[in-house]
Parts: structure tokens; sequence; C-alpha cells
């Protein structure tokens, strides 16, 4: 292997690390992040770490502050609404374009994902659930077949995903979670779309209730 095929990789695991660091919660939103301490932790030098901070700027997931420095992101309520505006326009829609089509299983695969959930939730895998929790609503996106969904979803995912282990802990917030999960699963598979639709919406609006809360 090449050295700059060596030094990519090594960026997309350093990259990756800090990512999950940000979405787990482990960096605390607006939390002033260094290049040096995360190089030592991570046990690379600074360039990797340099470079991965580049790509995680991309995502929005940090941000820097002129003559201040490296900033994990922090959401405004406008931030959290936007965010909330894109999902509601694309999951619904992502929904009709997949049932719209011969053979759909989106139905059955997130009935698949609900089981696994539900199987983490029984065990206490807080960490588990919530990771399901994001493949559940990617499969959505997933499953219009339409890359230019694919792509925007991409570019606030990471964002929703630690938005999710904020608010993990709350039991009930976790019980209801579950609870409407099998219900999108369920109408899919019925090719009932205005529920679907209604059921949603009402899921992504009330995550954004409860991330204030």
């Amino acid at each position: 292997m090449s050295k700059s095929s060596t030094a990519k990789l090594l960026v997309d695991e350093v990259t990756s690390r800090i990512r999950d660091m940000i979405v787990s919660g482990q960096f605390e939103p607006g939390t002033k992040l260094s290049e040096s301490v995360l190089a030592a932790g991570l046990a690379v030098s600074t360039t990797p770490v340099r470079e991965a901070i580049a790509a995680l700027r991309s995502e929005g997931l940090v941000h820097v502050k002129p003559q201040s420095g490296t900033y994990v992101f922090d959401l405004s309520p406008d931030d959290l609404k936007q965010l909330c505006a894109l999902r509601t326009t694309l999951e619904p829609e992502a929904v009709r374009l997949a049932v719209a089509r011969p053979g759909c299983r989106l139905g059955d695969d997130l009935a698949a994902i609900v089981d696994q959930m539900r199987a983490a939730q029984a065990e206490g895998d807080v960490q588990r659930y919530l990771s399901l929790d994001t493949v559940f609503h990617e499969a959505i996106i997933h499953a219009s077949e339409n890359p230019y969904f694919i792509k925007a979803y991409g570019l606030i995912s990471a964002k929703m995903a630690a938005m999710r282990y904020k608010l993990g802990g709350d039991a009930h917030h976790m019980s209801k979670s579950m609870e409407e999960h099998d219900q999108i699963a369920q109408l899919i598979r019925r090719r009932a779309i205005r529920q679907v639709e209604k059921i949603l919406i009402g899921h992504i609006a009330r995550k954004e209730g409860s991330y204030w809360e």
C-alpha cells in the first residue's frame, strides 16, 4: 500500500473516532477542541487530526472561531427547526417513493430493525438502541433510491445522531420512541402512507421539543 493510501486510511480512522466522540456526547456541544490533546489521546500526530477536523467541519460537526479555536457544533432553536424541517420534507417523501415501487421491502426491513431496537432496550443497551435509531431513519432515506435525498440527509445525519444521544438517557423518551418506530414499520407494511406521514412528522417534532427540555 502506498504512503498516500496509508495516510488517507489514518485520516479516515481519526475522523471516524472524533465523530463518534462528538455524536456519543463525549464532547458536549460547544466544547473547545485541541488538536494536540486529540492527537495525544488518539496516539497520532497533529496532521491527521487537522485533516479530520477539516472533514468534520464539512459535516457541520465542528466550527472554527477566528482567533479563538475549534469548537463542537451547538444547536440553536432555529438550527434545530431547520434540521427538522428538512427531515419532515425528506422522510415522508422517501417513504412514498419506496412504497410506490413493486416489491418494496421497506416495511419488513424496518420491522427487523425495530426487533433489534426492542432487544437493545430490553438489555438496557442505550448506545446500541440509539445506533439502531439512526439506522432506522437512514434506511427510510436510502429506500427512496434518490441520490439527492441521500446526499441531503447525509449533511444532517451526524447532527441528528448526536441529538439522539443527548436524549438517550430519558426512559420515557425511549419508550415513546420505541412505540413510534414500531408503528411506522407496521404502517409502511400496510402502505398506509398518510398515517405514516402523520406519525413521522410528530415523531420528529417531539424530538425537537424534547431536546430543549
